[in-house]
C-alpha cells in the first residue's frame, strides 16, 4: 500500500514527505551530526530537478547542523561552482566520484564524455573523520645512513615499515547502480561517506532522499537517518527501501 502524503515516524526513522524547505524548519536546533545530499542539479527539464534557492537552504542547515556536523553534497558542472560560491567560508575540499560508465553520448564529438561526479565538502568546525583505509602490498623501505651532528660521528638509517594499508585518495571508484531514480547513486558509494564522517548511532540528514539510497546506506551502517522528499512516488519507494533495509538488520 503506498503511503499517504504526511511524515512517518519509526524510530531510528524520520521520514518526510514534502518540499524541504518546508519540513526543514521542523527539526530541531542542532540535532543532526551530518548532512549528506543529493541535490538538484537543475541540468535538466525534469520537474525533481528544480534549483533549490542557496539562501534559505543554508541557513537551515546551519540551524539543524551540530557545531563540527558536516554537510557533503554531490554535484556535477556548471552546479558544482554555483554550490561551492554559494558558501565558500565553508567549503573545504573536493571528493571525486568516478563512474564505471560515461553519459554525454550525443554531445560525444564536441566534448569529452562525462564519467565523475564532484562530492563537495562543507564545515565549520573539523568534523569527525575515519579514513576508510584500502588494502595493499606491505612494503619495507630503508633510507640510506647520514652523519648525525648532534652526538658525533655516528649513522642514522631510518626503515619504514607499511603493513599494507593505503590512505583514501580524492578520488573513489564505484560502480553505478541503475535504480528507480535517474540519478541514484550506489549504495556503497553513500555508506562510504557516512562511515567516513559519522560514528555508529549518528544522525545523518538527506533532505532530498529520491529513492531513498542515504538511508538504506545508514541503515547499513548503524546510523539513525532523517529523510525529506516532495516526490510521492519516490517518497514511496524510499519509504519500502528504507524501512525494508531496517528488517533485514
Amino acid at each position: 500500500m503506498a503511503v499517504q502524503a504526511a511524515k512517518y515516524r519509526v524510530q531510528p526513522l524520520s521520514l518526510h514527505h514534502g518540499n524541504c524547505l518546508d519540513v526543514l524548519p521542523t527539526i530541531p536546533d542542532a540535532s543532526v551530526d551530518a548532512i549528506i545530499c543529493d541535490l538538484p542539479y537543475a541540468t535538466t527539464k525534469n520537474g525533481w530537478d528544480v534549483l533549490i534557492p542557496f539562501e534559505p537552504l543554508w541557513a537551515q542547515y546551519r540551524r539543524v547542523a551540530k557545531p563540527s556536523a558536516p554537510i557533503i553534497l554531490t554535484a556535477q558542472q556548471p552546479f558544482t561552482s554555483m554550490l561551492v560560491a554559494s558558501n565558500y567560508r565553508d567549503f573545504r575540499y573536493e571528493l571525486i566520484w568516478e563512474k564505471n560508465a560515461s553519459t554525454g553520448f550525443l554531445n560525444a564529438k564536441k566534448m569529452p564524455l562525462k564519467s565523475h561526479e564532484s562530492i563537495l565538502v562543507f564545515y565549520k568546525r573539523l568534523p569527525t573523520y575515519n579514513p576508510q583505509m584500502t588494502a595493499g602490498t606491505p612494503y619495507t623501505v630503508r633510507r640510506g645512513s647520514v652523519q648525525s651532528k648532534n652526538y658525533g660521528k655516528q649513522t642514522e638509517e631510518t626503515i619504514t615499515v607499511n603493513n599494507g594499508t593505503r590512505c583514501p585518495r580524492s578520488v573513489l571508484r564505484f560502480d553505478i547502480e541503475r535504480g528507480a531514480h535517474p540519478t541514484q547513486k550506489p549504495v556503497a558509494l553513500m555508506r562510504y561517506l557516512i562511515e567516513t564522517f559519522t560514528n555508529p548511532g549518528d544522525v545523518v540528514l538527506d533532505n532530498c532522499m529520491g529513492s531513498g539510497t542515504t538511508g538504506v546506506a545508514s541503515i547499513a551502517a548503524g546510523r539513525q537517518f532523517i529523510g525529506i522528499e516532495q516526490d510521492a512516488a519516490y517518497f514511496n519507494i524510499a519509504h519500502e527501501r528504507i524501512t525494508g533495509a531496517r528488517v533485514d538488520q
